[in-house]
């Protein structure tokens, strides 16, 4: 009789109830919070290093290895943080409570970033650049982000709208790095330019960063919570990194995180290709719509798409596709026309990968816990989150020492070929390649065909050792 009441505890423990479908309602509601999230990370990834360059007179080779020394420290922190999640408790639930109470401290401190005082020397403005941005890049980003991530896997374990979710939280996100790389210098402009410009640009968005992200983590709800298998087992770091990164899964997922954020070299490049290479900067608000528009309209249908043909085979379609686009701009990089054609194809190749991220980093999450019986929702977006950091460490850094190996010269009427050839390896030979990468990693992802039998088994409370070994041999 004991032996029987301990295994009914591990299924209790194990089981996690069917989730209802998710309405409109709350999709849209997670998905705003990725919308204030990238008034803090787009407007700073895209706009740190002009502001910095021209504006306060930090050399961009220092800005770019500040910007990779806070990001690879983030990428350390991202690791904790999803240890901190799985051990929440609290009456917001896990992660809801760390996405709203870090909202209104991650918008204060884009403002103080882009508020660099003018009193301070160069060493003084090197210090300040620095502190100000390991405390965005590598705590209260870490903290919102990781667990506004991990809220993919906490709202649901339905599939549909684990992709739907994704699609609506990249819809927000593209929405606003559309109006931030478009219409962020017309802001500066109309508000008088030079410091007084980005102080004011900087004070809005700050608030459009904060007050999405407290509404998504205040209204939101968490359903679908992993229960350890057995009572008092500890969710400890050390484990949840062995589990992780012994299985080949998660590994191929953190590898997608990291070459995704990787190819987004273009992102901060895009200033200075419109500027020196198109000698007009507002024309960086043309690149950004090409690049980013088809997107927003791409992922209205990429939940479609995924039901239909499955994960695995519209994303590489899409890859395939950006491929082509590639190879459109490389022959077309200096013909405004054909380069926005190439954009826009690229964009629409793009949709499907990008809707489906979060998902991917869902499902594995659940394939890990099934294999091992250890919770790691939070942690399992925690890891991938350390790969987008450092991805996002190094695109950032290698756009600042790119300029300045190839001899840019800050607000110059003209740059040297050097200059020019760093922008277009930045803007479209580097991301190839990261594209090429990601065609192979998503090549080695195999699990997609189990998936039900898998979340099956979960619901029953067959993980760990009491799983089905044939299954995912």
């Amino acid at each position: 009789m004991g032996r029987l009441e301990t295994a009914q505890q591990e299924v209790n423990n194990t089981r996690t109830i069917p989730n209802q479908k998710l309405h409109m309602s709350e999709k849209l509601t997670f998905g705003l919070g990725d919308f204030g999230a990238n008034y803090s990370w787009t407007f700073i990834a895209s706009f740190i290093t002009i502001y910095m360059t021209d504006t306060v007179g930090i050399a961009a080779g220092i800005i770019g290895t500040i910007i990779l020394i806070a990001r690879i420290s983030d990428g350390f922190t991202d690791l904790f943080m999803g240890t901190v999640i799985d051990n929440t408790n609290s009456k917001m639930g896990k992660a809801r409570p760390w996405v709203f109470w870090t909202a209104p401290i991650l918008g204060f401190l884009t403002f103080a970033l882009f508020n660099v005082p003018s009193s301070l020397g160069q060493t003084g403005k090197i210090i300040y650049i620095f502190l100000v941005y390991f405390l965005i890049s590598s705590i209260f980003y870490t903290a919102n982000n990781v667990a506004y991530s991990s809220l993919t896997s906490f709202m649901t374990n339905v599939k549909k709208d684990r992709v739907s979710l994704g699609s609506i939280r990249f819809i927000f996100a593209n929405v606003a790095v559309l109006s931030i790389t478009t219409f962020t210098t017309y802001i500066v402009d109309a508000f008088g330019g030079g410091q007084k410009g980005w102080t004011a640009t900087s004070a809005i968005y700050a608030l459009l960063c904060a007050v999405p992200l407290m509404i998504t983590g205040w209204y939101v709800k968490e359903r679908n919570i992993a229960k350890k298998k057995y009572e008092g087992q500890k969710t400890s770091f050390g484990p949840i990194l062995k589990v992780l990164f012994t299985d080949k899964y998660f590994i191929l997922a953190l590898v997608l995180y990291l070459l995704w954020y990787l190819r987004q070299t273009e992102n901060g490049i895009r200033v200075y290709y419109a500027t020196y290479i198109f000698g007009n900067e507002d024309v960086m608000g043309l690149l950004s719509m090409a690049a980013l528009l088809p997107m927003v309209i791409g992922l209205f249908l990429a939940p479609k798409l995924a039901a239909k043909f499955g994960v695995k085979k519209s994303v590489n379609t899409g890859l395939a596709i950006s491929i082509v686009a590639y190879a459109i701009m490389t022959i077309f990089s200096e013909n405004l026309t054909l380069l926005i054609i190439g954009l826009v194809v690229n964009a629409i190749g793009l949709v499907p990968l990008q809707a489906a991220l979060s998902a991917i980093v869902a499902d594995v999450g659940d394939l890990v816990y099934w294999k091992t019986g250890v919770p790691v929702q939070g942690s399992v977006f925690s890891l991938t989150s350390a790969g987008m950091k450092i991805g996002q460490g190094i695109t950032s850094a290698l756009v600042g020492w790119s300029l300045q190996f190839g001899g840019y010269m800050a607000s110059a009427s003209s740059q040297s070929g050097g200059a020019i050839f760093a922008m277009k390896t930045m803007l479209i030979y580097f991301p190839l390649a990261m594209v090429i990468l990601m065609l192979i990693t998503m090549a080695l992802l195999k699990y997609e065909k189990y998936l039900p039998q898998i979340k099956d088994e979960i619901q029953l409370g067959r993980i760990g050792d009491d799983r089905s070994k044939s299954l995912l041999k």
